[in-house]
């Protein structure tokens, strides 16, 4: 049975509360004192000064090697092997314990610890991650070129600002000379990138998200779903969930320039509550999703029902950029959202001031290179099955099927 109109309305309402963050990127807002358009940030200061000191270091044999054997363990494929700055450092000090032609690197070991634990106390994580800068090797995938010495790659970093107006990238050599490279046009020989761990940071950042989302009533706990006396909470008696699983899924464009190598994608599965006239949040990571044009068939539990009135929910897809910190993200989404609240009736479905309220709460520099909007999934109903089924924007398509989870 179709929802009815205001319900509809409803739900897609809130899915605005995540969509918001891009889509109305043009709107006149405040800029935070201190930040300026494509100023850079200091997780942009960050990698580029790890790129100097990295290129720096590698003019001793200790550390290129401990550089060596740490990308050489990496699971990545070939042109995307990357390794953590801490276990780089941590190799390389085993190596060279009493450090006597390149002493000096004493200190910029320590300084380069300093920096990636800056890094975790400036995004708030520093409870939920050892580290997040890393080094990667990007190679080019078709040339046949013989095998360059990684003491002799240049280390390169992202620019600041809005990665869709990069035109250079800046790269060091062991000597401190910056070489640039074409932002648009990947190089044809390889290059190492002080970067941050994505994929790292994405999976503390929506642990905390969550967390904090809970914390400020927008989202229901496990323990307090089950003690809600409602038909949804009473069908988990018997044993099973129902769910919507997300079977096959597919991006035509991720957003990320070479240098940033593979995306870091997550949902924001998002509609009312089921006992309450609250909005319902959840962040959801999609650690597989790492490339624009490829098919994935990820088979993972996307919705629980339960955790949503009137058997529906909103998806929206989003790429992780780095200069993003969740817990200032969702207490800036936390704060729009309660705004809206204080008149929000199931029965009525007039929540659309929300988007504006949300972009007047974001800081002008989340749209910049931070968090991308990719495609939005509005009201998909449970019991349905979605194939092949086309985002709102256009650049998602996905296959999402009704799956009863069995608790038992």
């Amino acid at each position: 049975m179709a929802l009815p109109k205001r319900l509809r309305q409803l739900l897609i309402g809130v899915a605005s509360l995540t969509v918001a963050i891009t889509t109305y990127a043009n709107e006149p807002i405040l800029t935070p004192a201190g930040t300026l358009p494509g100023q850079p940030t200091q997780v942009d200061q960050a990698k580029r000064e790890t790129a100097r000191q990295i290129a720096k270091m590698l003019a001793d044999p200790a550390f290129a090697s401990a550089l060596q054997k740490q990308l050489g363990q990496s699971s990545a494929p070939t042109g995307n092997k990357a390794a953590p700055l801490r276990a780089i450092l941590n190799e390389y000090t085993q190596r060279a314990p009493r450090i006597s032609a390149f002493s000096r690197q004493q200190g910029e070991v320590q300084s380069l610890r300093q920096m990636d634990q800056g890094l975790l106390n400036q995004k708030g994580i520093a409870a939920l991650s050892q580290g997040l800068l890393q080094v990667r090797l990007y190679e080019p995938k078709s040339a046949q070129l013989a095998p360059q010495p990684i003491d002799q790659m240049w280390v390169a970093f992202e620019p600041a600002g809005d990665d869709k107006q990069w035109k250079t990238i800046e790269a060091f050599d062991s000597q401190g000379r910056v070489h640039l490279l074409d932002a648009k046009q990947a190089p044809n020989f390889p290059v190492l990138v002080a970067d941050i761990d994505g994929k790292e940071d994405l999976r503390a950042g929506i642990k905390l998200a969550n967390q904090i989302l809970t914390g400020k009533g927008l989202q229901q706990s496990n323990v307090a779903r089950r003690e809600v006396t409602t038909m949804a909470a009473m069908a988990q008696t018997s044993g099973f969930v129902d769910t919507a699983k997300l079977d096959h899924i597919r991006l035509n464009k991720d957003e990320e320039p070479w240098i940033s190598g593979a995306a870091e994608v997550y949902a924001v599965v998002s509609g009312v509550q089921p006992d309450q006239a609250k909005a319902q949040i959840q962040i959801v990571d999609m650690p597989y999703l790492d490339y624009e044009g490829k098919d994935y068939y990820p088979n993972q539990i996307l919705i629980q029902w339960a955790d949503f009135r009137y058997a529906a929910a909103n998806v929206q897809l989003f790429e992780h950029d780095d200069n993003t910190n969740y817990k200032d993200l969702v207490l800036a989404i936390t704060s729009g959202v309660e705004k809206i609240l204080g008149a929000f009736k199931p029965e009525y479905a007039v929540i659309g001031t929300v988007a504006n309220a949300i972009v007047q709460a974001m800081p002008s520099h989340w749209f910049t290179n931070d968090d991308d909007y990719l495609d939005s999934f509005y009201t998909l109903e449970k019991n349905r099955t979605y194939t092949n089924w086309m985002g709102a924007a256009g650049n998602a398509t996905i296959t999402l099927s009704p799956y009863r989870l069995n608790e038992q």
